[in-house]
Parts: structure tokens; C-alpha cells; sequence
């Protein structure tokens, strides 16, 4: 359980890392468009980004795809077959 919960809070880590870059008014707004983007309430963003809950997969490619900036690696995952 302890691996899960270091992954988590990498993750929110990472995301966290990715906002403090961004200026104060601009994070905001990404926040914002993050939680509309992953159809989640603002909450829950505010949740992946202290570490409190688990990003999804699928919640961090569309955070990729929305930033444009690659946030999080997917080292961890088999490599895909074609």
C-alpha cells in the first residue's frame, strides 16, 4: 500500500510542479479548464494536486493533452503491442 500511495502523491507532485510555473492568474484558469476537461467537479483537481486522491490514467492524458506539456511519464506501464 505504501507504493500506492508514494505513486499517488509523485502524481500529484508532478501536476503540482506544472502549476507553480504557470503565473498565479494563468493556474487558476488551468485548474479551471482541467476540471471542465476531465469532467470533474474543481474539487477533485484541487484533490489530484495535493496528493489527496489518485489521478486516473485516463484523467492524465487529458491533462497532458489540454497543457501540452508532457506532466507525467508512463515508465511504469508495459510497453504497448501491436
Amino acid at each position: 500500500m505504501a507504493k500506492k500511495t508514494l505513486k499517488r502523491n509523485q502524481d500529484g507532485e508532478k501536476l503540482r510542479m506544472y502549476l507553480s510555473t504557470l503565473p498565479l492568474k494563468d493556474s487558476s484558469k488551468m485548474v479551471v479548464k482541467l476540471a471542465e476537461a476531465c469532467k470533474v467537479p474543481l474539487h477533485t483537481v484541487h484533490n489530484w494536486r495535493g496528493g489527496l486522491c489518485r489521478i486516473p490514467e485516463l484523467a492524465k492524458d487529458k491533462i497532458e493533452e489540454v497543457t501540452g506539456v508532457k506532466i507525467f511519464h508512463s515508465e511504469n506501464l508495459p510497453p504497448k503491442s501491436e
